[in-house]
């Protein structure tokens, strides 16, 4: 059985925002320098996107949407990879947008605007890898185009310690970030596949190595241990990790 706990690689995620270059002071609002602030806006300089085409973001010269950046607080995490709130200008007066940013100058960059909505630089950034005709970065309405609206939401216990999406037909478990999709699970005797390679729950760790050129091939516990044994890059910004077993092989945008 999967274990019952939110996944690490999400804890490792959330503990790099918690440390770093932009820590911020306990107890109250940090008012960022200023070299940090233009360091940041500068990493997020240009046109940021929804996945209607949408340009919902312009950022450029010290100014989001034309008004002035006049503070920032409480940045969190490392200077590509961080979160942190932003005071504008606007006619009406000032306004707080709370900003999250994915920054490595590759095609799925992101931003999350007020922790409910995903940017990309272009509407439909590139993915590498897909199951059963979903990928990363879908929203929850193409994948209801393309599976069908699913029979099971809410806690995903036991396949995995967090909310989302599940099929139980296809075993096959969905979670969303900001509504697109963050992590692909794929269960033990799922009939589906990850699509590039082939590859699912029934192969063993060394062809998930060979299929996607990975430097040392996945460590898979075959006991009661439940230890985690790391994420696996695949190209393209994309992750493979691997339950107790082979129960599962999860498809994320986590990295160890």
């Amino acid at each position: 059985m999967i274990v019952q706990r939110h996944f690490f690689c999400t804890l490792l995620f959330a503990a790099f925002l918690l440390v770093g270059l932009f820590a911020p002071q306990p107890g109250h609002a940090a008012r960022m320098e200023q070299q940090y602030v233009t360091k940041v806006l500068n990493l997020m300089e240009g046109d940021w996107y929804d996945a209607d085409g949408n340009r919902v973001l312009q950022i450029g010269g010290g100014y989001i949407n034309g008004c002035r950046v006049l503070a920032a607080y409480d940045f969190a995490g490392g200077s590509s990879h961080g979160a942190g709130r932003f005071d504008i200008l606007e006619s009406t007066g000032s306004r707080s947008l709370y900003l999250t940013w994915d920054i490595r100058h590759v095609d799925t960059d992101s931003i999350k605007l007020n922790d409910h909505q995903m940017l990309h630089r272009t509407a439909k950034p590139p993915f590498n890898e897909s199951i059963a005709g979903i990928h990363l970065g879908m929203t929850s309405a193409e994948v209801t185009a393309v599976l069908g609206a699913p029979p099971q939401t809410g806690d995903l216990r036991p396949y995995v310690g967090t909310y989302g999406w599940y099929y139980p037909d296809l075993r096959i478990a969905v979670t969303f970030d900001a509504d697109t999709v963050d992590r692909i699970l794929l269960l033990k005797g799922s009939r589906a596949i990850l699509e590039r390679s082939g590859l699912n729950c029934e192969n063993a760790p060394y062809e998930f190595a060979q299929a996607y050129q990975m430097k040392h091939v996945p460590q898979v516990r075959y006991d009661d241990s439940n230890v985690f044994t790391g994420c696996h890059a695949i190209g393209g910004e994309e992750y493979l990790s691997f339950g107790n077993r082979m129960e599962y092989v999860m498809l994320s945008k986590y990295w160890n």
